[in-house]
Order: C-alpha cells, then sequence, then structure tokens
C-alpha cells in the first residue's frame, strides 16, 4: 500500500519493549498528544483565522463586513422633541459548509517490533505534515482571494533595485485599514517564505531590532527563525508560510477579526480532540483515533478534522504588492 508502512523491513538484531508501545497505541489520548506536540508550531492558518466557532449541523451561518455603525448619524433633539429612530443592519449573509478531511496510516506489528518507535513516530509526522500541508492550503488560499483592498509597494523589498521601504509599506497599509474606521487594528503581516526572509534580513530593519540583548545566544541573528525579535518588528507579528496560492504579497491584517474556523461536533466512539490548558477543544481541531486490526496484525491510526475556514472582515486585510520583484 503506498504511503504507508504495511511490509515487514528486513529483520533486525535489536528488540524493544514492544509492550509499551502497543500500550501507547491503544491510549487515543496519548496519541492526540504526540500529535498535537509535531503540529502545534506548524499551523499557520489558525494565527490568521483565530476565530474558533463550532456546529453541529455541518452547515454554519455568519455575516461578513457588518458596520460598526447605526444606519443613520445622531440628529440634534430638541427640548421635549422625540428622538430619531434609526436602523442598525447587519453584515452580508453567507454560509458554509463543514469539510471531513482525514487520513490513516496502516503499522504493522512487524515493522514496530524491527524499528520500534521510531516507525510510529515517522507516521505521526506524516499526518501532521499532510493535514498542516491541506487545511493550511485551503485557508490560505481563502484568506487571499477575500482580500480585495490593495497598493503597491514603494520598492521591491528584495533589494533588487531602489532601497527597500518595508516598515513604510506597512505603516501606509496600516493607516489605510484604519481609515476605513471600522475599528479594525492590524497586527500582522502574512507572507510567503521567501518574502519573509527578505524583511527579517533586511539592513534598515536590523538596525530597528533591540541591540542590548542579554545574552550572545539570545541575539536577533543568532536566534534564528524562531526569533521573536526577528518576527516581532514595528509592532507587527511576520509570519512566513509555504502554503500560499501567490508569491509576493504581503498581507496586513487584523487578525482579532479578520476570520475563523468552523469546526463539526461529530460524535463518535474512539476518538478525541486534542485540548487547551483550560481543558477547552484547542485550535487545530485535529481528532484522533486508533483502531487494532488482529486479523492483519496492525494498527490503523487515524487523523481528521471536520471544518470549513471562514471569513468574516475581509476590510480588515490589506494586501501589498510587487514585494518581491
Amino acid at each position: 500500500m503506498t504511503g504507508n508502512v504495511t511490509f515487514a523491513p528486513s529483520p533486525a538484531t535489536l528488540t524493544g519493549d514492544i509492550i509499551s508501545i502497543n500500550r501507547f497505541l491503544k491510549d487515543p489520548l496519548w496519541v492526540m498528544r504526540a500529535l498535537r506536540n509535531i503540529t502545534e508550531q506548524m499551523f499557520i492558518a489558525n494565527k490568521i483565522l483565530t476565530a474558533q466557532m463550532w456546529t453541529e449541523s455541518g452547515t454554519v451561518g455568519y455575516q461578513q463586513n457588518e458596520n460598526i455603525y447605526a444606519d443613520n448619524s445622531p440628529k440634534p433633539v430638541a427640548p421635549g422633541a422625540e428622538y430619531p429612530v434609526t436602523t442598525t443592519g447587519t453584515g452580508t449573509a453567507s454560509m458554509a459548509n463543514t469539510i471531513n478531511w482525514g487520513q490513516d496510516s496502516i503499522l504493522t506489528d512487524a515493522s514496530i517490533s524491527r524499528q520500534k518507535f521510531d516507525v510510529v513516530g515517522r507516521a505521526f509526522t506524516k499526518l501532521a505534515n499532510s493535514h498542516v500541508q491541506t487545511i493550511d492550503s485551503v485557508a490560505l488560499s481563502a484568506v487571499a482571494s477575500a482580500v480585495t483592498q490593495n497598493t503597491a509597494a514603494l520598492s521591491s523589498w528584495a533589494g533588487t533595485g531602489a532601497a527597500p521601504a518595508i516598515l513604510r509599506d506597512i505603516m501606509r497599509a496600516f493607516a489605510n485599514i484604519v481609515n476605513l474606521k471600522q475599528g479594525y487594528m492590524p497586527d500582522t503581516v502574512l507572507l510567503d517564505t521567501t518574502t519573509f526572509a527578505n524583511v527579517v534580513s533586511d539592513d534598515k530593519l536590523a538596525q530597528l531590532l533591540p541591540r542590548e540583548v542579554p545574552g550572545v545566544s539570545n541575539s536577533p541573528v543568532l536566534s534564528g527563525w524562531d526569533s521573536p525579535y526577528m518576527k516581532r518588528i514595528g509592532g507587527f507579528t511576520f509570519l512566513g508560510s509555504p502554503n500560499l496560492p501567490v508569491a509576493g504579497v504581503a498581507t496586513l491584517l487584523d487578525s482579532k477579526v479578520f476570520g475563523g474556523f468552523t469546526d463539526e461536533r461529530q460524535p463518535a466512539p474512539g476518538y478525541v480532540m486534542s485540548t487547551s490548558k483550560d481543558g477547552l477543544p484547542d485550535a487545530d481541531g485535529l481528532q484522533v483515533k486508533t483502531i487494532r486490526n488482529d486479523l492483519n496484525d496492525s494498527w490503523r491510526i487515524r487523523c481528521r478534522r471536520i471544518t470549513v475556514p471562514i471569513v468574516l472582515e475581509s476590510r480588515a486585510a490589506w494586501q501589498i504588492t510587487g514585494v518581491n520583484l
């Protein structure tokens, strides 16, 4: 079977405690925790679509770009006169249906015995990578298609021509969003990985980073791509993803209101969902199940997410084009 470890490898001389691995696989909660440890730093879309909504019917109704003001402005009211009445309209009504994204991986007893826990770890990693690749790509495509407001960068952020004006481009986009007077406060910049690399290595921005940092190992450059200094510049969080449908475009947005995921609660025996520290369902929405198949001497590990990404406030985002020419 292509893509699964179903054929036993050649005999190995090293054996391990298979009982402990079987105990692990019998506990879906342990499996969920292991899978979550792999995925929690990989998802980008849930840092853009931060709202978490739930449905039990598989369908969700929502409103887009709801105005924060009443339909009419207040008017002077004379003493003893009646106050004017105004309507408070709603946004554009939309509906979306959840999709069950799922995948299984089969682990034979022989593979587990000869490769020990390594074969289980590789299966987890592949399941996690598949869900990140698929769900992130779908969600980020929805983000890209929803944003229509845009301006061109003053010059390429790649530094191929005139000196980049990265922070100025972002602040101009920030001003455009704030000038809509809808209460948006942009906080995140979404980039493809090449543009992200150009941003965090830009000499002009590097001069704005903190210089008095305790310890050489904590310096912005040595801390690498995961450094908060390299991702937090000018009050914005910079996020890079290889799953964006279009490269060379920077998207500034207010992640607090821009959109979210609607996951379907679909109770079924054996499934567990990852939870946050407070015990509530986690934002990644992944569910796992382990199934023992004694007929084939194997384990089946299943991972699924029943979800749909939705954009609630498309006007809370602004694209900057031409950043990687």
